[in-house]
């Protein structure tokens, strides 16, 4: 190469140097250029690990996707129960949630989505029934998303019949420890069935038809015994404004106006004690501060204890939030339950042998609940903290119930 060619070579270099640097400056004084083809990634966090729950993943072929799924809900609870002048303790750590399942993407927008439930939380105890891992299905259905503008998705098989706004929210991302009492009592129903769900008229519909009955004595599961009654349900969703959005839920169990039973000759059921549930709910959210609401009815009643069958009842719920970072929230709920049998936690107790199993019936029942919640990695781990205070009034005595509680929870999923 030769010294003319090396000084043009330099001096071609320098101008394009110049160039840019004239660039880097002119107008943009303090101003770095950053290469996005080379972008800088963000530290590994343990919220990381909630990324890593897929096994198998492709673009083509008749499986897309392979995933696991689960989730562990653990809590301390402390309560000092009052019946009737009677004291009733309850201090324990409660196995509330845990659960496996996988989730099997197909072709066509057509996936398997299982739950399993290896603790199902009935009190403190892991509630195994059916042997050392596996306890029965919580979910075991087939979701298709067809994509279009009017038949949104149809899903077969065992899924929640999700009535009222706490219900319908999963307990991966419910704001309190445990859902109302007035919720409890009328939901709580996880049958074998097809929803099926569209957009029209400006609004979002979803069809279900039901069969209530449970055959208990599968090896492998709880699946569908159809030895038994059934329902159907509907729920409707309108946008008010950007920020509220406004619900109707509509529940029908066949139990024959509350004189029969829905398990028929089945095994075991998921069902609603009642004939018709029907829930007006709303949902908002202004900046940091959200609002929840339901006014829910059910009518006709199975007996139960003291409730005789046929009784209706109604309650509401008022369940403001307020985010006071971007981490910690607060929480509030002020919960009504016309009458019914008292719910989580104020079902247990170290006296609760001698007491319908803990399960009081009351009526006139009041709750106040205030926590914090704290987002580690927002819902796939938090920690939650919250005290309630109930009241009301035993069915047939008439004894007053109160009730104080403290709860700690964690609570985690993939």
């Amino acid at each position: 190469m030769t010294t003319t060619t090396i000084q043009k070579l330099l001096a071609s270099a320098g101008t394009a140097a110049a160039f840019a640097a004239s660039s880097l400056v002119a107008g943009d004084y303090g101003k770095a250029i950053v290469d996005d083809k080379m972008p800088i990634e963000a530290p590994w966090t343990i919220c990381n690990v909630f990324d890593y729950s897929t096994l198998y993943e492709a673009d083509s072929g008749f499986i897309r996707e392979i995933s696991l799924n689960g989730r562990y809900h653990g809590q301390a609870v402390s309560q000092s129960k009052d019946l009737g002048g009677q004291d009733i303790g309850y201090n324990n750590w409660q196995h509330r949630r845990f659960r496996l399942g996988m989730d099997i993407e197909f072709a066509g927008n057509v996936t398997l989505k299982t739950s399993a439930d290896i603790s199902d939380g009935s009190g403190s105890g892991t509630g195994l029934t059916r042997g050392s891992f596996f306890n029965g299905w919580d979910e075991f259905y087939i979701d298709w998303e067809p994509k279009g503008e009017v038949l949104q998705y149809v899903e077969i098989g065992k899924q929640k019949e999700a009535i009222t706004r706490e219900y319908a929210t999963s307990s991966r991302q419910i704001l309190t420890v445990e859902r109302s009492q007035i919720v409890n009592e009328t939901t709580d129903m996880k049958p074998w069935g097809v929803t099926a769900g569209f957009k029209f008229f400006g609004m979002k519909h979803e069809f279900g038809g039901w069969v209530h009955g449970l055959d208990d004595n599968e090896p492998l599961g709880n699946w569908m015994d159809s030895d038994s009654r059934g329902g159907f349900s509907y729920r409707g969703e309108a946008s008010l404004t950007d920020e509220t959005s406004l619900h109707l839920d509509y529940a029908f169990t066949n139990n024959s106006s509350g004189l029969a039973s829905p398990q028929g000759s089945a095994g075991d059921s998921e069902n609603s004690a009642y004939n018709h549930v029907i829930a007006i709910g709303s949902e908002s959210e202004w900046g940091r501060f959200g609002l929840i609401t339901d006014l829910i009815f059910g009518i006709n009643r199975e007996a139960s204890g003291l409730i005789p069958a046929g009784q209706d009842t109604w309650g509401l719920v008022i369940l403001p939030y307020y985010n006071i970072t971007e981490k910690l929230q607060f929480v509030a709920k002020y919960a009504y339950m016309d009458q019914g049998r008292e719910q989580r936690t104020q079902r247990f107790g170290e006296g609760a042998g001698n007491l319908q199993n803990g399960r009081t019936r009351a009526e006139n029942y009041h709750t106040f609940y205030a926590g914090l919640n704290y987002y580690l990695c927002d819902h796939n781990l938090k920690l939650m903290a919250g005290y309630e205070y109930a009241t009301g009034d035993e069915i047939g005595t008439g004894a007053g119930i109160s009730s104080d509680t403290w709860m700690l929870a964690i609570r985690t999923y993939f």
